[in-house]
């Protein structure tokens, strides 16, 4: 028969073991509940990367801006167009084209300093058996004659000039045939001094 505790007047029974392990479960149960729950201060989101303000009224957004030569024709180009204009009808008359009436309208345009126009007008009458449209291409390349103002190339020629020179005198120039020997002559001369380019040119002309 249990005794009565005295002090505390509860029958002092002994607790059954399958008590104390679903005591001890629903503690350790409870220590994870406890644990698993998050505190009230929660880690800080990660800052947002900032951005560039906003510019100020006074300010003018930056725009693309286009390339240079947009837009516009450089004078290059509008001259090319007006010599292409004229062997376009030309070449749609059926009839021969007037080869000194080339030559004339490109020696009035290299006149008023339209070298890109009067070269291509040139070179369409020298194509055509034109002596004076073909002497005038030798001159522009040949390096006795040769300048920026008046020629259309970056630089003198020897060959563009020889070629030239050779077309205007199986024309009938005389003229083409007195430069295109001095041309040779000078070349050779730059041979012997061992100019290699020269050297070249001089394997070329054989």
């Amino acid at each position: 028969m249990a005794m009565e505790d005295r002090t505390t007047g509860r029958t002092d029974s002994a607790i059954p073991p399958r008590t104390k392990a679903l005591m001890v479960l629903v503690a350790v149960v409870t220590l994870i509940a406890v644990w698993l729950v998050p505190s009230e201060e929660q880690e800080a989101p990660p800052a947002l990367p900032e951005m560039a303000p906003p510019p100020q009224a006074d300010q003018p957004l930056a725009l693309p801006q286009p390339t240079p030569d947009a837009g516009e024709d450089s004078a290059d180009r509008r001259q090319a167009e007006t010599a292409r204009a004229i062997i376009t009808e030309l070449r749609q008359d059926n009839t021969e084209p007037d080869v000194d009436a080339v030559f004339a309208e490109a020696e009035q345009l290299h006149s008023a300093g339209q070298v890109d126009d009067a070269y291509l007008l040139y070179r369409f009458a020298a194509r055509r058996g034109h002596a004076q449209a073909a002497l005038a291409l030798g001159a522009q390349a040949d390096p006795a004659f040769y300048t920026a103002e008046t020629s259309i190339l970056p630089g003198p020629d020897p060959q563009q000039a020889y070629k030239w020179y050779r077309v205007a005198a199986a024309a009938g120039s005389e003229e083409a045939v007195a430069r295109q020997r001095r041309l040779r002559e000078r070349v050779e001369q730059s041979a012997a001094d061992g100019d290699q380019a020269a050297r070249r040119l001089m394997l070329q002309w054989q």
